[in-house]
């Protein structure tokens, strides 16, 4: 909905929140009409440098007493998703600070409630929006780079003394192992890779070599790495490291297509630099980035360059205040709604999963999926295998035959992944699958009369810290069509006894809460609950109760 004026709140006005000034000020439009701090001593300092009408030390109380249109989150981290949910849900438009949430779980409350409200939600992710990022996004958009399939950002910020002046970094930014702080990295690399999102995780560390003033170490490792395996096939690798001591690197980024590359200058006074096949004379010669900003530069960075540079960030700053104010005006989406928002922040917080696992690929959830009817806890439910009981038998009924998968038959496994859920399967991301699997271990039941694939498993060799020996039975999939014939426990079973012939000693699985059915089936094959996290007695009660009652 078009409004003329956008009367603005800012929470965190004494700290991060005041920095969006500048910007601000650049819009008519917008009119920062109330500030909000905790800190008490410095709020009037702080509404007077930005110009506000009414200060408030209670964020509650700004929202019900400020008469906003919208609001700035400019806070810690634990903070961003209460207090969004509190502006979305009485219609007030959010512009968050980044990451968008410190837990899966608060990810998806927000992700909902933004879904219930018609205010707009953007994340603030301003590196997005910087220059040179900008120039390489335009390149991506006009098909320069061909396909892109491999990215790389490192964001290298030693933080140990500001721990200690903003502490709550302490605990969110250093005081987790994993990638607390992925946005900076991911946000550029997605918009780069467009149509793409982060399907799996996997995350590793150099160790523990500081400590902090009071003589703790740091939970999270020095200089952490994250592989991200793409939708579409690709890879993306992350690096943050807020603890070892070196010069300040900030952000670099390189980016992999089928006709360019580019990497990012890793120190001050280095150039971007820049390889296009179809603007290179030379194969083997780079260009400066630079030399591209003329033609390619898109015109708004050309119009406002200087205004940009005042705001801060690299021009991030302005142009993502720019991209709110559109959205809120109704002229356009903004370009990191709830769903990209989550793109970017999920990764990282299922890092912090991989790392307490002994760096185990984990699954990325896709926000797009989260409604009212379906919320997806933090953590999957594990089941193991009952070493104690006979291995199941493989029994087939007429018309129907096991056998293992071809490359010849990707097109109609796909079709049945599809069906089946799975979208995004492509020739790419079956094969690599297909080179995952242990030998003669990819099963699929092939409907003879039709030839049609209709249901499949595979396992996997996935040894865990508590698990060292351990293989997984991966991606249970079957053709609704060909429901209620046991073929879903046929090529599980035909999994599990794979595995017990090949002498694992512990064999499991993951699964969602609300996949009843399945659990049914794994449960009369010999699997068993794992309650490997401190919430899975809670929530394998439900599960069980809602198994009773379905039974009855």
């Amino acid at each position: 909905m078009a409004t003329d004026q956008i009367r603005l709140g800012i929470v965190g006005a004494c700290g991060r929140g005041a920095s969006f000034k500048s910007a601000c000020d650049a819009m008519p439009q917008v009119r920062i009409q109330a500030v909000c701090d905790t800190n008490a001593e410095e709020l009037p300092k702080a509404k007077d440098r930005l110009g506000a009408t009414d200060q408030y030390t209670s964020y509650d109380d700004m929202l019900e007493r400020g008469n906003l249109d919208a609001v700035i989150i400019g806070t810690p981290m634990p903070l961003h998703v209460p207090q969004a949910i509190a502006a979305i849900q009485r219609g007030i438009h959010v512009l968050s600070e980044v990451p968008a949430g410190v837990s899966i779980d608060e990810c998806r409350d927000l992700t909902i409630a933004c879904r219930k409200s018609k205010a707009v939600y953007m994340m603030a992710e301003n590196y997005a929006y910087i220059r040179s990022n900008a120039l390489v996004r335009e390149l991506v958009r006009r098909g320069l780079f061909g396909e892109t399939y491999f990215g790389e950002a490192e964001y290298l910020h030693e933080l140990k003394g500001l721990n200690e002046i903003t502490k709550w970094r302490r605990k969110w930014q250093t005081g987790i192992n994993g990638n607390t702080y992925p946005t900076h990295s991911l946000g550029p690399l997605l918009q780069w890779m467009p149509g793409d999102r982060v399907t799996h995780v996997c995350h590793g560390g150099s160790g523990h070599h500081y400590r902090d003033p009071r003589g703790d170490e740091y939970e999270q490792e020095d200089s952490v790495l994250t592989l991200c395996r793409m939708q579409k096939g690709g890879m993306v690798k992350l690096r943050i490291d807020m603890l070892s001591d070196r010069p300040h690197g900030m952000h670099n980024y390189q980016l992999q297509g089928t006709d360019g590359c580019y990497e990012s200058a890793r120190a001050h006074g280095e150039p971007n630099r820049i390889w296009l096949r179809a603007l290179s004379k030379d194969p083997n010669q780079w260009m400066r980035l630079e030399e591209l900003e003329e033609k390619f530069l898109p015109d708004d960075w050309k119009n406002a360059s200087e205004i940009a540079r005042r705001a801060g960030h690299g021009g991030g700053d302005y142009f993502e205040v720019i991209d709110f104010v559109d959205a809120i005006a109704g002229k356009r989406p903004t370009d990191i709604g709830i769903d990209v928002a989550m793109d970017m922040t999920l990764p990282g917080l299922c890092s912090q999963i991989s790392a307490s696992e002994n760096g185990r690929w984990v699954e990325v959830p896709d926000s797009r999926k989260w409604t009212a009817d379906y919320m997806p806890p933090c953590g999957q439910l594990r089941m193991l295998f009952d070493i104690n009981r006979s291995a199941p038998e493989v029994k087939l009924p007429p018309d129907y035959r096991l056998r293992q998968l071809t490359r010849a038959d990707f097109g109609k496994y796909r079709q049945l992944m599809d069906g089946a859920g799975f979208t995004g399967w492509d020739d790419t991301v079956i094969g690599k699958a297909f080179e995952r699997s242990l030998p003669n271990m990819y099963f699929v039941i092939e409907h003879v009369p039709t030839g049609d694939l209709v249901a499949t498993a595979f396992a996997d060799h996935d040894p865990r810290e508590q698990l060292p020996n351990a293989g997984s039975l991966q991606y249970v999939a079957g053709d609704a069509r060909h429901k209620g014939k046991g073929l879903g426990y046929a090529v599980c079973a035909a999994v599990t006894r794979g595995l017990l012939e090949r002498g694992y000693e512990r064999i499991l699985l993951t699964t969602d809460d609300w996949r009843l059915p399945a659990i049914a089936t794994y449960l009369k094959l010999g699997y068993v609950p794992d309650f490997y996290l401190p919430d899975m007695q809670a929530r394998w009660d439900k599960v069980m109760g809602e198994l009773a009652g379905t039974r009855k």
